[in-house]
């Protein structure tokens, strides 16, 4: 099956938010804020994942805080929004630069490396993969 990219429907939008609000929910528990989709949750999930109190094998609560994540790069960066995807392995959420193939998946974004052991610098991360989606835009989607 070829990848297929659609717009998220009632059930994707649903998921998304109940996912974001367990992110914010364990926020609230470990740094005392909720999160509301500003620059100010970068710090919040440094502060979580730098506390390690998620735990590796709790899948669930890793991907919602890249949910968090990734409601931060939509705020932040202009033409972004949430997509979904449906491949081979099932559909995810994820984010897409306007109507193009440029996809990144933020409910992965965090779990994969702390589940792998990796240090995890949210705000290097953010802005390491800002400016490698801004160098990607500029040499494929220049006129999107």
């Amino acid at each position: 099956m070829d990848q297929v990219i659609i717009a998220p429907d009632e059930e994707w939008i649903t998921y998304i938010a109940k996912m974001w609000l367990l992110g914010s929910q364990i926020s609230e528990e470990i740094t005392g804020h909720k999160v509301d989709g500003s620059m100010q949750d970068l710090d919040r999930l440094q502060a979580i994942v730098a506390s390690g109190q998620v735990k590796t094998e709790n899948t669930q609560e890793l991907q919602s805080l890249g949910i968090v994540f990734g409601k931060v790069f939509v705020n932040e960066t202009q033409d972004y929004d949430w997509w979904v995807v449906e491949d081979d392995y099932g559909k995810d959420a994820c984010i897409r630069y306007k109507e193009t193939s440029l996809l990144i998946f933020p409910q992965t974004i965090l779990s994969k490396r702390i589940e792998d052991g990796e240090t995890v610098d949210v705000f290097e991360l953010f802005y390491g993969l800002r400016a490698e989606l801004e160098r990607i835009k500029n040499e494929r989607y220049a006129h999107a």
